[in-house]
């Protein structure tokens, strides 16, 4: 493994898509959140799962859940033990990466298909906003952040950004 490479993590970790996030995740979930898993699609999962090996172990989950043509991202967690067992090398490079929520964040984002906006809502007093490095940004709300998708012009993004509001806490 080419240590030097910053890309070598991807040889380590791969997000993935799965309909049940409930055996693979759930107790990461009732850890970091003391609740079950939301009931409604999308989850996604980081597996950390070394080169030769087949099988991995989730290390990392999101939750993102599709409404009208946005997505709403919330339940970003990492199960923080799993870097004392990871190489030196790797631990740095996921530090720079964004972290282990970071990274499975944005590869949920880019998996999410033709959504115009993902948002993330910040509501609990403690919680961290979203990596910037997973392409979140202010949208004048204190707690609601946006990933813009697609080129939207700004009548349309107040748009997008009310129907999250109108949502409420996710």
């Amino acid at each position: 493994m080419d240590a030097s490479d910053p890309g070598a993590w991807r040889k380590w970790l791969r997000t993935e898509e799965v309909a049940d996030a409930g055996e693979d995740a759930g107790e990461l979930f009732r850890r970091s959140f003391g609740s079950d898993i939301p009931a409604d699609p999308r989850h996604f999962v980081l597996r950390a799962t070394p080169p030769g090996k087949n099988a991995g172990r989730v290390i990392a989950y999101v939750h993102q859940q599709p409404l009208g043509e946005i997505d709403l991202c919330g339940g970003a967690c990492a199960d923080e033990r799993a870097y004392r067992t990871l190489p030196h090398w790797l631990y740095r490079q996921l530090r720079e990466e964004g972290g282990l929520a970071g990274i499975v964040t944005r590869d949920s984002i880019g998996m999410l298909g033709d959504s115009l906006a993902c948002f993330a809502y910040v509501g609990e007093e403690g919680a961290k906003p979203p990596d910037p490095r997973s392409g979140f940004v202010e949208t004048g709300h204190a707690q609601l952040r946006v990933c813009w998708r697609k080129p939207l012009d700004d009548a349309r993004k107040r748009r997008l950004v009310e129907l999250a509001l109108a949502h409420g806490p996710f």
